[in-house]
């Protein structure tokens, strides 16, 4: 096929195939076949509301295809940038009673405050650092402008009001459905909007300047352009469409007061954007289009919620799955790991001395003592929030394993632990399993679900993984309840119909776990294997073949050395670990709303415990299990934002001043300890000199000089 003719075709494509899959979904809906159902196909009038506000989504992806043709990251952020500002906005109007053009400019300039604030504060601290970790600094920015937002409502919190009168009062109806002033602006502005910003980028000297940045910044910048300008300015152009797009979503759809935006708006911006290859813009927006028309559909067919939901991961996953990434291009994600350090082991020329020998015991002792009088310090309460923290832990020593060691994120890692507390929770309650068989059970469920998506998406290559385990999460809600098992079996599968007093049996038929103390002590337990299985992967072969991966696939494999084993081995122990964790997560609560619970956001937080501890560390990472859930306990549950602000600031702290997180950190202070042992012993130790000034030897008059040089720098000469 001609280059011409597939320009012409590329953006059709996908858009003919999301039509195909609202035909589908319509012809298996619940509606079909029923008295008096006629249509074939989603009538007219829902599929241009559809398509209506799925150009909400193009605003949303053509900036985010924009933020990574210049930057070569995923911006998670993109929605939240333009959600902070239509909410200050949307808050002047219905709380205040400000003119609606006069709030719309005020929030305007705050969206174009907020992408330079982004790009000078954050974005230029991260130039130089690998890839991966500024778009995890972007999850940090995220959770930061979700602060910002709830904040803005409890500031003002003078009204109740959602809805405001848009300017337009034009209506007109297809069919049975109605078009009010919000849906015709939404369809006279967002393609003005398209337009403008394609003639600007085609045509414009300052676009033609920001398309040269995309293809190679560093010869744009041998040619004389501003290329740091240029950044600043991208990441204005994306923060005004963000902008555009929520003004248009929240007059459509209504300000979410004290709630954060969910994942679909997120997955489906993700979705068009990985079809498009975050290259051809017109296919973005046709494919953003569609997705828009699926979405209307399965809300007309399905209105439960979480069925829509289904619906759109699971596309997210087949256009992730079926588009496949290529390293080295735009559609894929070029990183290095080099801020993925793990503390090293004390060397052995240190291991018995004296001061060293009896402070790491003393701190272990220390560290047990605490960890086994918590019980009986805190209250119930707290005792049940330390228990959580414990299983956490779990999960984060999971991602350890994937994230740390294999170089795979896995952005919905806490689906994982839904499916396996599901698992776990159904197997002692219906069928009055064994806790140590229903734990197996867990595991089981969560490898499975995890190879399932895993193996093709780190087949696909880039941050698949994330996109598709963020899209499992969405996903999760429908497949929990068993709302697939009247179509699959015919018949109701009651997941959730149970006997509370049966989720605490016995551990081996014969040990008790009904109170919170020995529950807390077996989860321990629990944490423990979990981190002695860990690190006997890493002493591993498996284990080193994971670390090669992950530095550089290509070489390895240039080597002869295998991946997919390696890959399996991680997914699996990954996935055991996930879980165990949601089979006591479950366990522990006493019921399953406990998984009603996790969304987007905590899944997000989960992997950011990873970050802020570190993530090559196993002690870092439970370090920020610690911090992260111990926001908790000094937070009140109804300062929402207080949350959202401490986890991403936090993050984006530990991101920007100790880049190899908190186990990093904590590994450098010992080291300088150990060199200050080693200069007061006289004892060599190469693997810690190689971190210091290296002074070459000098023979003759100069030599005592020399010599005091390296050792006022703590060198031995």
């Amino acid at each position: 096929m001609s280059t011409s003719v597939r320009r012409i075709l590329g953006p059709v494509v996908p858009l003919l195939l999301i039509l195909g899959v609202v035909v589908l979904q319509h012809l298996a809906g619940p509606q079909h076949g029923q008295p008096g159902y006629t249509g074939f196909v989603t009538s007219p009038g829902v599929m241009l509301q559809g398509a209506d506000r799925g150009l909400i989504i193009a605003l949303l992806a053509v900036g985010m295809t924009l933020i990574y043709r210049t930057n070569n990251i995923i911006n998670f952020a993109q929605s939240e940038m333009g959600f902070a500002a239509a909410t200050l906005a949307s808050l002047l109007i219905l709380d205040t009673g400000w003119n609606y053009y006069l709030a719309v400019i005020v929030g305007l300039l705050t969206a174009i405050v907020v992408g330079l604030t982004i790009e000078f504060v954050f974005i230029r601290r991260f130039r130089n650092s690998p890839r991966l970790i500024l778009t995890v600094a972007t999850t940090g920015i995220q959770q930061l402008l979700v602060s910002a937002a709830l904040g803005l409502n409890v500031a003002f919190g003078t009204g109740s009001a959602t809805f405001f009168k848009p300017p337009i009062s034009t209506s007109f109806g297809v069919g049975s459905t109605n078009f009010a002033g919000d849906d015709v602006l939404i369809i006279i502005v967002a393609p003005i909007v398209l337009i403008a910003l394609a003639f600007f980028l085609r045509f414009g000297s300052f676009g033609k300047a920001i398309r040269a940045s995309a293809e190679r910044s560093d010869r744009a910048s041998l040619l004389g352009i501003p290329v740091r300008r240029i950044h600043s300015m991208v990441w204005i152009i994306s923060a005004v469409l963000s902008y555009i797009a929520m003004m248009l979503y929240i007059g459509n759809a209504g300000l979410p007061r004290g709630y954060p935006l969910g994942a679909e708006i997120l997955l489906m911006t993700l979705a068009a954007a990985v079809i498009g290859r975050f290259d051809h813009m017109p296919t973005i927006v046709l494919t953003s289009i569609g997705m828009g028309i699926l979405n209307a559909s399965i809300r007309y067919e399905w209105p439960d919620p979480s069925q829509r939901d289904f619906g759109i991961a699971l596309v997210a996953i087949v256009a992730v799955l079926v588009v496949r990434q290529t390293r080295g291009t735009r559609a894929g994600m070029v990183s290095s790991w080099q801020d993925s350090r793990e503390v090293r082991p004390i060397p052995h020329e240190l291991r018995n001395v004296p001061e060293v020998k009896w402070t790491r015991i003393g701190l272990m002792v220390a560290l047990g003592a605490f960890v086994i009088a918590i019980p009986f310090w805190f209250s119930d309460s707290k005792l049940i929030l330390a228990t959580s923290i414990v299983i956490y832990s779990i999960v984060a020593v999971s991602l350890v394993v994937l994230t740390g060691w294999a170089g795979q994120v896995s952005l919905g890692h806490l689906a994982l632990v839904a499916f396996g507390g599901a698992a776990a929770g159904t197997m002692t309650t219906r069928y009055h399993w064994d806790l140590s068989l229903a734990l197996v059970m867990a595991a089981a469920v969560s490898v499975v679900m995890l190879l399932l998506v895993g193996l093709p998406a780190i087949r696909a290559g880039g941050l698949a993984l994330g996109i598709t385990t963020l899209a499992l999460m969405l996903a999760a809600p429908y497949l929990l309840t068993a709302n697939l098992a009247p179509w699959f079996l015919k018949s109701k599968l009651p997941l959730f119909e149970a006997d509370a007093t049966r989720f605490r049996p016995h551990l081996f038929g014969r040990i008790t776990l009904d109170s919170d103390v020995r529950y807390y002590f077996f989860c321990l337990v629990m944490l423990a294997a979990a981190i002695l299985a860990a690190k006997g992967l890493r002493r591993a072969r498996a284990g080193r073949v994971l670390i090669g991966l992950r530095e550089n696939e290509r070489n390895a494999q240039a080597f002869g050395i295998g991946s997919w084993s390696a890959y399996i081995t991680a997914l699996v122990v990954s996935g055991i670990m996930a879980g165990v964790a949601g089979g006591l997560t479950v366990t522990q609560s006493r019921n399953f709303f406990i998984l009603n619970e996790f969304n987007f956001y905590q899944g997000l937080a989960i992997f950011t415990i990873v970050v802020l501890g570190g993530l090559g560390s196993i002690g870092g990472g439970i370090a920020g299990a610690v911090f992260i859930l111990g926001i908790n306990y000094f937070v009140p549950a109804s300062a929402e934002w207080a949350k959202f602000l401490a986890s991403g600031l936090g993050e984006l702290l530990v991101l920007m001043l100790l880049p190899g997180g908190l186990g990093a950190a904590a590994g450098d202070l010992r080291d300088a300890g150990l060199r200050w042992v080693a200069r007061r012993r006289n004892i060599r130790v190469p693997s810690l000199l190689a971190d210091t000034l290296v002074v070459e030897t000098v023979v003759g008059a100069d030599a005592p000089e020399a010599m005091a040089q390296a050792e006022a720098v703590g060198v031995q000469p």
